[in-house]
């Protein structure tokens, strides 16, 4: 018994002997390098890769890049399931083509993550997996639907100035005619009360006509090289009477290192004003608005820096099914609103390449931020 152990470890000894013969090794140090090669290709593609079991939606592995666009640990995504796959999956064994392009919604530390993915099946052994190739396309989207607004607030430009040409003639003889018949009636008549009523009216519409109109008008911006902290306080006075009348105070924050930037200064100050009114619009009483500027680094080196302006309110705040739909013409809240003056304000950033985001909190107040590029010298 003891001898046939012996022989056996001989003939392993010989076995080892013979896969280490210079002809093997040089074999296999071909096929390490090979492997070393496509896993370099595998973890440093531009593109993140997901190889996912079906059924299961369990990353057997991913990239590094895969790992940065979700924000984790390359580890904390191998072995952990995506249920997302499932459509992918499922357009897969619907679809005659052996590649199918979709998108995915995932969820991320910082918020939602868009993803284009380009998936197939792939064979391992007798196994059917997920090769997956995403990229984000969040910006791109946002991209898209700021030029698909810009579109509309165009074309709705070019119907409005239209129409309301159309009506400011028939509403000066309805003017014309309600002055008339008032002076007619005179103050005693029980009547005088309705024209009253009706010339109010009239005004109400002479002035959505003129906001409607200085809305439509397309004139792009003259930009001159302008510090926009001095361009705040100016917006503030104009705007004193309001802020006096609901006893609303003003915080100001300014950062002095500001640099000049490229701005149309009555544009710019019609942003300011618009967006300050609305923030005293949606406070009730001793209320008050923080203004704030300062220098925002991109977050790519080719693309420009930002001042930023944050003017922020303690007021009721917007309500979330309200929130995507504040920029769109003609929708308000108010009373007595024309539902432009957001649109306005948006169109204005958008000439002067800058971008307009927006955050509130039912009952906790509204802060908007209004980003413009720093020229890159």
């Amino acid at each position: 018994m003891e001898q046939k152990v012996t022989k056996v470890r001989k003939s392993n000894r010989k076995e080892t002997t013979k896969i280490n013969s210079p002809k093997e090794k040089a074999e296999l140090d071909k096929i390490i390098k090979q492997l070393q090669w496509y896993k370099s290709l595998f973890e440093n593609a531009s593109d993140a890769v997901f190889i996912v079991q079906p059924e299961t939606w369990i990353v057997l592995e991913a990239n590094d890049y895969a790992a940065q666009l979700l924000q984790t640990d390359r580890k904390q995504i191998i072995g952990q399931p995506i249920p997302q796959f499932r459509r992918i999956f499922k357009l897969l064994k619907k679809s005659n083509s052996p590649i199918v392009l979709s998108e995915l919604s995932l969820e991320t530390s910082s918020g939602q993550l868009m993803l284009e993915v380009s998936a197939k099946f792939i064979k391992f052994g007798e196994e059917e997996i997920i090769y997956a190739i995403a990229r984000d396309v969040g910006e791109q989207h946002a991209l898209t639907d700021k030029l698909v607004q810009a579109d509309k607030l165009v074309l709705l430009g070019q119907i409005t100035a239209g129409v309301t040409h159309e009506i400011r003639n028939p509403l000066a003889a309805v003017n014309l005619n309600l002055q008339i018949i008032k002076r007619n009636l005179g103050e005693e008549s029980p009547l005088h009360r309705y024209v009253e009523t009706a010339l109010q009216g009239v005004d109400r519409i002479s002035r959505i006509i003129e906001v409607t109109l200085n809305f439509s008008r397309q004139s792009m911006p003259d930009v001159k090289p302008t510090n926009i902290n001095l361009i705040i306080p100016q917006s503030l006075e104009l705007v004193s009477s309001v802020l006096k009348r609901n006893e609303i105070k003003v915080e100001l924050k300014l950062n002095d290192k500001l640099p000049d930037i490229l701005v149309d200064q009555k544009q710019i100050q019609q942003v300011f004003i618009n967006l300050i009114t609305n923030a005293a619009d949606a406070i009730k009483i001793n209320g008050k608005i923080s203004i704030q500027t300062y220098i925002e680094q991109a977050e790519h080196r080719k693309d420009s820096n930002y001042v930023v302006i944050s003017i922020s309110d303690n007021g009721e705040g917007i309500p979330p099914d309200d929130l995507p739909k504040i920029f769109n013409p003609f929708f308000t809240r108010k009373p007595e609103g024309t539902g432009l003056g957001l649109p306005i304000t948006q169109r204005i950033v958008y000439q002067h390449q800058g971008i307009i985001d927006v955050e509130s909190k039912l009952g906790k107040g509204t802060t908007f931020y209004v980003k413009l590029p720093i020229p890159i010298s």
